[in-house]
C-alpha cells in the first residue's frame, strides 16, 4: 500500500484527538482492496474480483474484475505495493499445461493485457507473494521458485528450493517477510517451513514452527504483519477447533501462539492475508451453507471475538477456495 495512504489515516488520527472526537467511530481513512481468485465453470472463465474491504455488508459488487478466456485457470493472487496485481495461471487447450505468473497494472479491468507473463514454472503455483522489492515468490508443486523483480516470459527463477531435504509436504501457502525469509503452510507436514533469503537448492529449512504447543493441525495460510508477526490459518475438522494463530515475529519451535483466533472454529478456514493496518483478513467457508467469505479482524480482538465485518459477494460463486491478496 503506498505511504501516502498510511499518512493520511495518520493525519485523521490526529485530528480527531486533537477535537476530543476519541470517542467516535473514525469516519475516513485508507480504503483497502480485497482480491479473491475465482474459477467459474462454462463460458465465464476464471476472473479475479476486486471488493471494497472496507465494507461490512453481505453480498457487495466487485469494484472490478479481470478475466481470462475459460480455457485459462487462475490458482492465487497477490499485490505489490504499487497495485500491480499477480495471478497465477494454468492454460488448459492442449498439452503440455503451460503454467505461467500473469501480471496486471492496477486498475486493470475485464479481459485486460497482462504487462508481463512470467512461464519459468515446472508446475502451477497454488500461492503467490511478492516482496516489497518486486520479488516474486511462486510454490508451486513441492517447490519454491524466486523470480528477480522484473522477471519475464522464459526466465529461470533466480532460486529454486526443491527437494527431499527441504520437508515440504503438500504445501498450500506462502508469505515473505521484510528481510526476504520465506514462510511455507506446509499442510501435510502440519507446520509451517521458514527459509532464510539466501538459500536455494535441496535445502534444509532455517527453521519450523511446529508442535503440540503452537496449536497448528493443518495450515492452510500463512501471513506476515508490519511487525514481522506470523499468522497461521490452521483447519482442525473435525474438531470445530479451526483457528488463526499468531506468533511473534522470528518464532521457532514448538512455541505457544501469542493470539488465538477463534470465532472461525466450525468453519473451513484457507487463506490468509494482512492490510497495512494489521487488520487480518482469512477465506472462511461455513460447514452446513458452504458460503464463502472473507472474515476481517481488527489487530485488538482475540479468542472468540466475532470478526469486525465479513465480506461476502454474489459473484463469488466458484473459485479455488482459499487464495486472497489486499491492498
Amino acid at each position: 500500500m503506498p505511504l501516502n495512504r498510511i499518512l493520511s489515516f495518520s493525519a485523521a488520527s490526529m485530528l480527531l484527538l486533537a477535537i476530543g472526537c476519541s470517542h467516535h467511530t473514525l469516519s475516513s481513512g485508507p480504503t483497502f482492496t480485497l482480491y479473491v481468485v475465482q474459477n467459474s465453470t462454462g463460458a465465464a472463465g476464471s476472473s479475479v474480483l476486486a471488493l471494497p474491504a472496507n465494507s461490512g455488508q453481505a453480498g457487495v459488487s466487485p469494484s472490478n474484475t479481470i478475466t481470462v478466456p475459460m480455457q485459462t485457470s487462475y490458482q492465487a493472487v497477490a499485490v505489490d505495493t504499487t497495485g500491480n496485481v499477480y495471478v497465477s495461471a494454468s492454460v488448459v487447450t492442449a498439452p503440455p499445461m503451460l503454467n505461467e505468473i500473469l501480471v496486471y497494472a492496477a486498475g486493470a479491468t475485464g479481459a485486460a493485457t497482462a504487462t508481463r507473463t512470467i512461464t519459468g514454472l515446472s508446475a502451477s503455483a497454488i500461492s503467490i507473494a511478492v516482496d516489497a522489492t518486486g520479488t516474486v515468490y511462486a510454490l508451486n508443486g513441492n517447490a519454491i521458485s524466486v523470480f528477480a523483480p522484473g522477471a519475464t516470459g522464459s526466465a529461470a527463477p533466480a532460486r529454486l528450493i526443491s527437494g527431499s531435504q527441504t520437508q515440504l509436504n503438500d504445501a498450500s501457502g506462502i508469505a515473505v517477510d521484510a528481510a526476504q525469509n520465506i514462510y511455507v503452510a506446509n499442510t501435510t507436514g502440519g507446520n509451517v517451513l521458514i527459509f532464510s533469503s539466501t538459500q536455494t537448492g535441496n535445502v534444509a529449512p532455517s527453521s519450523i514452527l511446529g508442535g503440540t504447543s503452537t496449536a497448528i493441525s493443518t495450515p492452510l495460510g500463512v501471513a506476515i504483519d508490519s511487525m514481522g508477526d506470523i499468522y497461521v490459518a490452521s483447519y482442525n475438522q473435525p474438531s470445530t477447533s479451526s483457528a488463526i494463530l499468531e506468533f511473534a515475529p522470528g518464532a521457532t519451535g514448538n512455541v505457544a501462539p501469542t493470539r488465538m483466533l477463534t470465532a472461525v472454529a466450525s468453519d473451513t478456514v484457507a487463506g490468509l492475508a494482512v492490510d497495512a493496518l494489521d487488520n487480518v483478513y482469512v477465506a472462511t467457508q461455513a460447514p452446513t451453507t458452504n458460503q464463502l467469505a472473507v472474515d476481517v479482524f481488527s489487530p485488538g480482538e482475540k479468542g472468540s471475538s466475532a470478526p469486525t465485518r465479513s465480506i461476502t459477494s454474489t459473484a463469488w460463486t466458484a473459485s479455488n477456495f482459499g487464495q486472497i491478496a489486499v491492498w
